[in-house]
């Protein structure tokens, strides 16, 4: 068994809500067994009952640190790809109302192959990545898609050594199949060729 992520030896972490999770002996991170992956039909449906909009300010709050940065690190003229942007792109509208160019790409809803053939001047990726089933793949399309000295910026729960995994609420929503721990982001942060890793509080930024 390897890692996901990292293709270095993982080794059985335990069973959970009748999931069974592996841990990965290089860079600590903790995944779902391939038996346990959920299938496309029933991930689209638990997306479909997301309850994200503009009226809400509580997920507007939970956007912010995300509006923040791009505001402040891009400018207008400059391109954005909300990358897993959801049944409802909030966060791309959100943007767009402040006047910035941002395109909104989902597996599900909206499925735009040509938005994955350009290049960005940077990549959000909010509550995306621990849906990843093989992250690997997926973080070396993201790198792809930057333009050189673009930023890829997450938002994600991770999981620290004080996280007792077994009573961790973030595990619940079995559409979450992988969670990062800061050695996974070390690793992918050289391993695709970032160069620089920002980790904030309320979301990582990987500079191209």
């Amino acid at each position: 068994m390897v890692c996901t992520l990292c293709k270095h030896p993982a080794v059985h972490f335990g069973n959970f809500q009748n999931r069974n999770y592996n841990r990965c002996t290089y860079c600590a991170s903790v995944f779902l067994d391939s038996i346990d992956l959920p299938s496309a039909s029933r991930e689209e449906k638990r997306y479909q009952q997301h309850q994200n909009s503009t009226s809400n300010s509580g997920y507007i709050d939970f956007l912010s640190p995300l509006i923040t940065v791009v505001t402040k690190n891009h400018g207008k003229a400059e391109t954005g790809l909300d990358y897993g942007s959801g049944p409802n792109p909030v966060l791309t509208n959100l943007l767009k109302n402040r006047g910035f160019v941002v395109t909104a790409y989902d597996l599900f809803f909206s499925k735009n192959p040509d938005a994955l053939q350009q290049s960005y001047d940077y990549v959000l990726c909010c509550e995306v990545i621990e849906h990843f089933h093989k992250p690997a793949e997926s973080f070396r399309e993201l790198f792809d898609l930057l333009k050189p000295g673009g930023s890829l910026y997450c938002k994600t729960n991770l999981l620290t050594p004080d996280i007792n995994f077994k009573d961790w609420w973030y595990k619940n929503d079995f559409t979450h199949s992988f969670f990062y721990t800061t050695e996974a982001l070390a690793y992918i942060r050289s391993h695709f060729g970032f160069t620089n890793l920002i980790l904030k509080s309320d979301y990582i930024q990987f500079i191209k």
